[in-house]
């Protein structure tokens, strides 16, 4: 997962489904004002990952890349009436107006969701928005490493699939990741997605306010999206009742933050554990460890 923001690289090295190695990296150095950021990152990154395999003596890996909440926009349209196949062409002109960036500057695809939300009114679809150049320069630079990039993946995903071996109390959950920079919520009802939604909190921002969150004007506005996102579910999509919440470990302790979310919208809180994902001591604790550990797992 590279954070460009946070000029922070989390890598994790599996084999054979087990996680070996694990670490974060701090990268990007800009001091060089002559080349762009997109080639600076790439630089940056490509000296980390060399560094990494030698470390770890990994040889011509595969590799899975992770965007980060911050690098992509999650658009929710109306399904095109198109096979699968088509699907991601035809969501391109359904969002070119909403784009943060031009048509060809971005990489566009997708997914439908389950037939049954939003009561089956409408055939709605998730469109998944990232910037072309700089995963370009990243993917050059990881080819010429002889570092395959097998996948792109987003956190939605491959949580939804996380959840899949996870032990469930409830088949409706809302799951909230707060990263570094940025956060999101999504909801899973029969082990399908059926929202997500961006929040404007960051673990950065849960550190600095320490004991006072019930005082932090930013926290009251995570919890109050979150009763807003759980009111929007349980009133437009038509599945019941969302049974628990599934918090992602943060760096700092989520002990408060838990307790705040129960009491105020009165649903148990779960913190998930690294245990029901890997064995493996990660180096560096948080969403991001969580998402890469359970994208390797999987890979």
């Amino acid at each position: 997962m590279i954070d460009s923001v946070a000029a922070c690289l989390d890598i994790t090295a599996s084999r054979n489904h087990q996680i070996i190695a694990s670490q974060s990296i701090s990268i990007l150095d800009n001091s060089d004002k002559k080349t762009d950021t997109a080639t600076n990152l790439a630089a940056s990154v490509a000296t980390a990952v060399t560094t990494f395999c030698q470390q770890h003596a990994l040889k011509h890996p595969a590799c899975t890349l992770m965007l980060p909440a911050s690098s992509y926009q999650m658009l929710l349209v109306e399904a095109p009436p198109v096979n699968e196949q088509e699907l991601a062409e035809a969501l391109q002109w359904k969002v070119k107006d909403l784009l943060h960036k031009t048509m060809e500057d971005s990489i566009i695809d997708g997914f439908l969701l389950p037939d049954d939300a939003y009561r089956g009114r409408q055939k709605m679809a998730y469109t998944v928005v990232a910037d072309r150049p700089e995963l370009q320069a990243i993917a050059d630079s990881l080819e010429a490493l002889n570092v395959e990039l097998d996948r792109i993946e987003v956190p939605e995903l491959v949580l939804l699939r996380l959840l899949e071996g996870y032990p469930r109390e409830s088949q409706t959950e809302m799951i909230v990741v707060i990263g570094r920079q940025g956060a999101f919520l999504m909801v899973v009802a029969d082990q399908a997605l059926y929202l997500s939604r961006v929040i404007d909190i960051s673990d950065n921002t849960l550190q600095a306010v320490n004991d006072e969150l019930s005082k932090n004007r930013a926290v009251d506005n995570f919890i109050l999206e979150m009763q807003r996102s759980r009111d929007y579910f349980e009133s437009q999509i038509g599945k019941g009742t969302i049974g628990r919440i599934l918090l992602a470990p943060l760096h700092s302790d989520a002990s408060a933050l838990s307790q705040d979310i129960q009491e105020r919208l009165g649903v148990s809180v779960e913190l998930i554990h690294h245990s029901a994902i890997t064995d493996f001591t990660l180096a560096n604790q948080g969403a991001e460890a969580l998402l890469l550990a359970s994208a390797a797992k999987a890979a």
